[in-house]
C-alpha cells in the first residue's frame, strides 16, 4: 500500500508540473492573441506607454520566453519514454499502437495549426515523437550527451554557419506565408498586422489562418527550435526512465543540484536576455539560459511540493487534461481576441491581457476539477484514446478509480 501511495503521489506531482507548464505557455501565447507582438513599436508605446512596454519586455524575456515550452517538451519526452517502454513490451503490436497514437496527435496538431492557432506545438511534438523510438535503446548517458549537443551546440553552430554562408531558409517560408495571405486579399505590411487580425470578415480570418502555419515554421527554423525541442525530449526520456523506477523525484540531492546549477547558468543569461534590446531565441542569452532556468523551475517545483502541496495541487486537474486545456486556450483566444470574435485584439495593455490569461487559467482549474470528478479523462484525451484503440476504453469513473 505504501508503494502504491508513493507512486500515486509521484504521478500527481508530474500532473501538477504539467499544469504549471501550461500556465506559462498561456502567458507566452497571450502576447499573440492580444495582438501585443503584432504591433509596431510605435503602436505599443501609444497603447501602453514606454514604462509598461519596457517592463513587459523584461518580464517576458527573463521569466517566460522559452522556459515553459521547455518544461512541456521535457514532460512530453518523459511521457513518450514511459509509453514506448510499456508498449515495446508487447512487441510489434505495441509499437504499432504507439505510432498510431502519435499519428493521431499529428492530425490533431495539423487541424489546430491550420484552422485555429498557427503557433501550435502538437505538430512538432508528433513529428519528433515518430523518431523517438530510434533513441529508445540508448543508454542514459548517451541520451544526455545527445541532448546537450542538440540544445546548446547545434543551434549555436547553426546560427554561426548560416550567417557565414548567408543562408536564411526561414525567409522562404516567410515569403510563402506572405504570398498565401496576399493572394487572399490581406495587407501584409508590418503596420497593418493588427488591422488584419481585427478584420471581422471570413476572408480576413481565412487569410490569417492559412498563411500563419508556414510563417510559424519559419520562426521555428530561425530560432533553431526543432533541434532544441528534440534535445529536451531526449533529456525527458532519460528523466522518464528514472521517474518510472522511482529514482528521480525522490532524489532530493539531484533536485538541489539541478536547482543551483540551473539558477547559476540560467539566471545571468536570462537577465542578459531581458536587459539587452531586440534579443530573440537564436541569440546567445536565450540559447544559453532558457533550458537551465526551466530545469531550475522544475526542480524548485519538486522541492516545494511537500510543503506547498495544498496550493500546488490545484495545477493537478489542469495537467491531467493537458491536451484539452491546451486546445481550449486557442479556442478561447480566438473567440475573445480575434475580429471574428469579441475583437479585443490590440485594445488591452499588458496588465489587462495578463489578467485575462490568469482568468482563463482559473476557469480551467475549476472546470478541470469538475470534469474529472465525473470522468476519468478530459474530452480531448478520451477522443485521442478512442481513436488510438479504435474503440471506447472501458468506462472508469474517477470515483471508482480512486
Amino acid at each position: 500500500m505504501s508503494a502504491a501511495t508513493a507512486h500515486a503521489e509521484r504521478i500527481e506531482l508530474v500532473d501538477a508540473l504539467r499544469g504549471f507548464a501550461l500556465l506559462g505557455i498561456l502567458l507566452a501565447n497571450i502576447l499573440y492573441w492580444s495582438g501585443w507582438v503584432l504591433m509596431t513599436e510605435d503602436q505599443r508605446l501609444a497603447l501602453a506607454g514606454p514604462q509598461a512596454a519596457l517592463w513587459q519586455y523584461r518580464f517576458h524575456h527573463l521569466l517566460v520566453d522559452g522556459k515553459f515550452y521547455t518544461l512541456f517538451s521535457l514532460l512530453f519526452g518523459a511521457g513518450f519514454a514511459l509509453q514506448i517502454a510499456r508498449l515495446s513490451a508487447r512487441g510489434v503490436e505495441g509499437l504499432r499502437i504507439y505510432r498510431r497514437r502519435v499519428l493521431i496527435l499529428l492530425a490533431i496538431g495539423l487541424v489546430h495549426s491550420w484552422l485555429i492557432w498557427d503557433g501550435d506545438i502538437l505538430t512538432l511534438y508528433a513529428l519528433l515523437g515518430l523518431v523517438l523510438p530510434w533513441f529508445h535503446g540508448w543508454r542514459d548517458r548517451t541520451l544526455l550527451a545527445a541532448a546537450a549537443i542538440l540544445i546548446f551546440l547545434v543551434p549555436a553552430a547553426g546560427v554561426w554557419l548560416f550567417s557565414w554562408l548567408g543562408w536564411a531558409p526561414h525567409q522562404h517560408l516567410y515569403a510563402l506565408s506572405f504570398h498565401i495571405a496576399e493572394s487572399l486579399g490581406a495587407d501584409t505590411a508590418p503596420d497593418q498586422a493588427l488591422a488584419w487580425i481585427q478584420r471581422d470578415d471570413f476572408m480576413g480570418w481565412l487569410s490569417w489562418a492559412l498563411s500563419g502555419t508556414p510563417f510559424s515554421w519559419g520562426l521555428r527554423l530561425e530560432s533553431w527550435r526543432i533541434p532544441k525541442v528534440l534535445g529536451i525530449m531526449l533529456l525527458g526520456m532519460a528523466a522518464g526512465r528514472r521517474l518510472a523506477s522511482g529514482g528521480l523525484l525522490e532524489n532530493l540531492r539531484l533536485m538541489w543540484l539541478v536547482l543551483v546549477l540551473g539558477l547559476a547558468v540560467g539566471l545571468p543569461a536570462s537577465f542578459a536576455y531581458a536587459l539587452l534590446p531586440e534579443q530573440g531565441q537564436a541569440d546567445w542569452p536565450s540559447l544559453l539560459g532558457t533550458v537551465p532556468l526551466a530545469l531550475a523551475y522544475a526542480a524548485a517545483f519538486v522541492l516545494l511540493w511537500p510543503r506547498a502541496r495544498p496550493l500546488l495541487k490545484h495545477f493537478v486537474p489542469v495537467g491531467r487534461m493537458a491536451l484539452t486545456n491546451y486546445l481550449s486556450h486557442s479556442l478561447i483566444g480566438l473567440a475573445v481576441f480575434y475580429g471574428i470574435g469579441f475583437g479585443l485584439v490590440g485594445h488591452l495593455q499588458p496588465p489587462a491581457f495578463y489578467g485575462v490569461a490568469l482568468l482563463i487559467f482559473g476557469v480551467q482549474i475549476i472546470f478541470s476539477a469538475w470534469w474529472l470528478k465525473r470522468h476519468d479523462q478530459g474530452p480531448a484525451e478520451a477522443l485521442w484514446r478512442r481513436a488510438t484503440y479504435r474503440r471506447a476504453s472501458p468506462p472508469v469513473s474517477a470515483r471508482t478509480a480512486a
